[in-house]
């Protein structure tokens, strides 16, 4: 699916129109048009102000790697998900558990060029484990912020606050 497609139904989710999105992204209710269309090309710049005007859980996902490049968390909405809360608290506790049982079983002490073949295939594994876990909490963000009808934006700007004030990142 297209940028503009995966725009168009965002912004319907979220009750917004083609204006309000041109209001806050300050470009013409036709260029947004256009945008969902295909008929033209979106500059590259304006994709994240876009993310951030819609503010939608599963937009954010979706439109992650368009906006940030390839590295991105996939929204979790497969058939073998229930994406109700409690289900994604489910998931994300059998993720982490599969993930740290796989980092316990490193040797962490052992530098990366000493490692065999199949070392280093088992620190793959920890790391797709450790994405599965990651992308599991995200996603639980996601849903939880759905049904609480809390904005992503914002909880995410407060943690980012919170990672300044314990020194975790400039």
């Amino acid at each position: 699916m297209s940028y503009g497609e995966l725009l168009s139904q965002a912004r319907k989710r979220q009750g917004m129109t083609q204006e309000d999105v041109s209001i806050e992204i300050n470009y013409s209710r036709e260029s947004v048009a256009k945008y969902e269309t295909g008929t033209r090309k979106m500059p590259k710049d304006v994709y994240p102000k876009i993310s951030q005007s819609v503010d939608d859980p599963q937009f954010y996902f979706e439109s992650w790697e368009n906006t940030t490049g390839y590295v991105s968390i996939p929204f979790f909405n497969g058939e073998y998900i229930d994406q109700h809360p409690s289900s994604m608290h489910y998931l994300v506790s059998e993720e982490t558990e599969e993930a740290l049982r796989h980092l316990s079983a490193i040797r962490w002490s052992k530098p990366a060029l000493a490692r065999s073949e199949s070392e280093r295939e088992e620190m793959k594994k920890a790391l797709l484990e450790v994405l599965d876990a990651a992308a599991s909490m995200i996603n639980l963000v996601a849903c939880i912020c759905k049904e609480y009808k809390f904005s992503m934006r914002e909880i995410f700007q407060i943690w980012r606050g919170s990672l300044k004030i314990r020194k975790f990142n400039k």
